[in-house]
């Protein structure tokens, strides 16, 4: 076997200090180092431990730790907030469109719209009085006369149409009228 160059033997040192090359290389590693004064300090030096140097100076990852803890609170309180504004908003929307007033009359739902008025227009007419309320319901009143999610207070009040029964008004007790446009039949219209 011809001689071994120290490059080749130096390129093989990692293997031979772990263990994990053959034993012909073993063999001829160890008859080169027995011979090598430079291969053999090179070969001390790498089977002595290896110490990594390790750094005191820790405040940057304590502020970074610092700095990252305050955005996931700040995160975490924002998500809670938009959260319960979200829920709010449709809790909002929910009972505005469900909860809204109505009355039944004369086989039609009348929703209330528009502001209240101070004088009726000189083409209605009396219709009768709002016999009864329903409150906190989503359902439409299915009776004539009765209206859902008024207050008590109108129960009694007296109930005005316009000519054409688009609008009906509800007088209440202060002397205004407050306007209720046709939203749909709950009854079909007989043919005449």
């Amino acid at each position: 076997m011809s001689e071994v160059t120290c490059n080749t033997i130096r390129d093989i040192l990692p293997l031979y200090v772990d263990g994990v090359v053959s034993d012909d290389t073993r063999n001829m590693v160890t008859k080169h180092l027995e011979r090598c004064e430079e291969c053999r300090k090179k070969y001390e030096a790498m089977k002595s431990e290896i110490v990594i140097p390790v750094e005191d100076n820790v405040a940057p990852l304590k502020h970074f730790k610092k700095v990252w803890k305050k955005k996931k609170i700040i995160l975490v309180c924002s998500t809670i907030l938009a959260t319960v504004a979200i829920m709010f908003c449709a809790l909002f929307i929910f009972n505005h469109f469900a909860y809204q007033d109505k009355i039944a009359v004369n086989g039609a739902i009348y929703t209330q719209k528009g502001e209240n008025i101070t004088a009726l227009p000189a083409d209605s007419i009396e219709l009768g009085y709002l016999r009864s309320i329903t409150h906190r319901s989503t359902s439409d009143p299915s009776v004539d006369y009765t209206a859902v999610n008024l207050d008590e207070k109108y129960a009694g009040c007296m109930i005005y149409q316009s000519e054409n029964g688009e609008v009906i008004y509800l007088e209440d007790y202060n002397g205004y009228y407050i306007p209720f446009v046709l939203n749909k039949y709950i009854t079909q219209a007989e043919n005449e």
